[in-house]
């Protein structure tokens, strides 16, 4: 067998995966109605079985990462469907929320094991070039159409088979990916990662993200002023003073610190965190509008959401291609000011406006991020040595769900602020979308209000676009896209 096929089968069945895990994620938003009714589930329940699968992801994607360094990414990518294949088993069987919860952090685990490496594996296959930059996007669009099909596949599961076959679906799909990794996947032997596991930084990574992921999710719905809140951000404070301390000082560290010396890895780092704050922290919030605002249904809302997630489908792949003729920084650049611009055009938005009004900023934030982000996952892997793509992809991994976390408490703090200070009598209504509970002579006020809050929710999100474009520009290097030998 050639080692362009073997490389093919790697891409195949590490987008295969990327599939499976996109749509367990965007699909069980559309189920919790159902859920919360045959599980007679409280509202904070529902909520964990979101947020317990995102804090065990967010917590454990860059031990896995660095782990895999060490003892093989195969090992741990194939360990991690079979443990996120079973706990989808189990979340359709769940009897009850709790149970539910329990199995969805083990979901949350095993999504870990398999994203912390998956970027690597494709490092490993693919030699950085026209090769990898077109796997790259391939990865980026398979995840794409993943998210924009998760809330129609999810929506008509629901309706026609029941809730619980939005997990028991992972089940055939995660089975014939654990066969691919293990009859085709393939990974150069172990380098010079591979020695001594850093349990002590590990131990902090682990509990530093828990405590800032669980402070970025529990705060919009406790107030970020509660005890619970406040120790949590104190404590992942500390414990980021404690990892950092700790990994400048070992050299067999769960995250290497030196390559931060390196301009373009930190500003791939920063570009990775800004574009899940634009492209996902706001989604809510503009779902929030299409149902609640709007009257969509599910199945509607997934339908107009399309026109965002079907240009990633199409010009992902172009980006990968693109990434050969035209220096990252500009393709960076130029994403970014297409989601800045998205994101103005979406500000129009006011109380008369129906959908339409968002039509060409959801297309425009499809292509800007279709363009930002194969070439941005390409960087984060061209500039670190081979044995350090499992750490490069774990960290890069992990500031995706630390991103989505604080774009959706960042965006919320604006959103329910402004609605507030327009609309207090109702406030809580208006920003939890509840149109229909709200009196008739109200109406148009609390319309109005919801539109001027997304509006300026939309003008922050464009204002951290611009950021974007700037830190392109600043700080990913043409001579740093290139393996940088790092000592060990």
């Amino acid at each position: 067998m050639t080692q362009p096929l073997k490389a093919g089968w790697t891409l195949a069945v590490v987008c295969l995966a990327a599939v499976l895990l996109t749509l367990d994620i965007t699909i069980v938003n559309v189920a919790l109605p159902e859920i919360a009714g045959e599980l007679s589930a409280r509202l904070d329940g529902l909520q964990w079985a979101i947020n317990g699968y995102t804090l065990a992801f967010a917590a454990l994607l860059l031990i896995s990462g660095s782990v895999s360094d060490r003892v093989g990414r195969r090992a741990i990518f194939t360990a991690g469907v079979v443990l996120f294949t079973a706990a989808s088993a189990a979340c359709g069987a769940a009897w009850s929320v709790n149970a539910l919860v329990a199995f969805r952090i083990a979901q949350g685990v095993g999504g870990a094991m398999i994203m912390g490496t998956a970027m690597a594996l494709i490092a490993g296959a693919y030699p950085a070039g026209r090769a990898r930059q077109s796997a790259i996007g391939a990865f980026s669009a398979a995840g794409g159409a993943a998210a924009g099909l998760g809330p129609l596949f999810g929506g008509l599961l629901v309706d026609t088979l029941g809730w619980r076959w939005i997990f028991w679906v992972n089940v055939p799909v995660g089975l014939l990916v654990l066969a691919g990794a293990l009859l085709r996947l393939r990974e150069p032997a172990r380098t010079a990662a591979a020695g001594r596991l850093d349990v002590l930084g590990a131990l902090l990574a682990v509990a530093m993200l828990f405590a800032l992921n669980y402070a970025l999710i529990a705060g919009p719905d406790q107030g970020w002023g509660s005890p619970g809140v406040l120790a949590a951000l104190a404590a992942g404070l500390v414990l980021l003073g404690a990892f950092a301390v700790t990994q400048a000082r070992r050299p067999y560290a769960v995250l290497d610190v030196r390559l931060f010396r390196v301009p373009s890895f930190t500003g791939a780092v920063l570009l990775t965190f800004l574009a899940r704050i634009c492209s996902f922290g706001i989604l809510p919030y503009l779902i929030l509008w299409l149902q609640g605002m709007l009257g969509h249904s599910p199945l509607e809302t997934g339908l107009r959401l399309l026109a965002m997630t079907l240009p990633i489908l199409i010009v992902a792949p172009l980006a990968g291609r693109l990434g050969q003729k035209i220096p990252a920084a500009r393709l960076l650049a130029g994403g970014f000011a297409l989601i800045a611009v998205a994101f103005a055009l979406m500000a129009r938005v006011g109380p008369d406006s129906d959908w339409a009004v968002a039509f060409p900023g959801l297309v425009l934030l499809g292509v800007g991020g279709a363009l930002a982000f194969p070439p941005l996952l390409g960087v984060t892997l061209d500039v670190v040595p081979r044995e350090r793509a499992g750490m490069a992809s774990g960290l890069s991994n992990t500031f995706f769900p630390l991103g989505t976390a604080t774009g959706v408490a960042a965006f919320g703090a604006i959103f329910t602020a402004r609605i507030d200070a327009a609309l207090p009598g109702q406030a809580a209504l208006v920003a939890g979308g509840r149109f229909d509970l709200v009196s008739g002579p109200d109406l148009e006020a609390a319309r109005t209000a919801f539109t001027g809050a997304l509006s300026a929710t939309c003008l922050v999100a464009a204002a951290a676009g611009l950021a974007g474009v700037v830190i392109s520009l600043l700080l990913i290097r043409a001579r740093d896209i290139r393996p940088v030998p790092v000592t060990v």
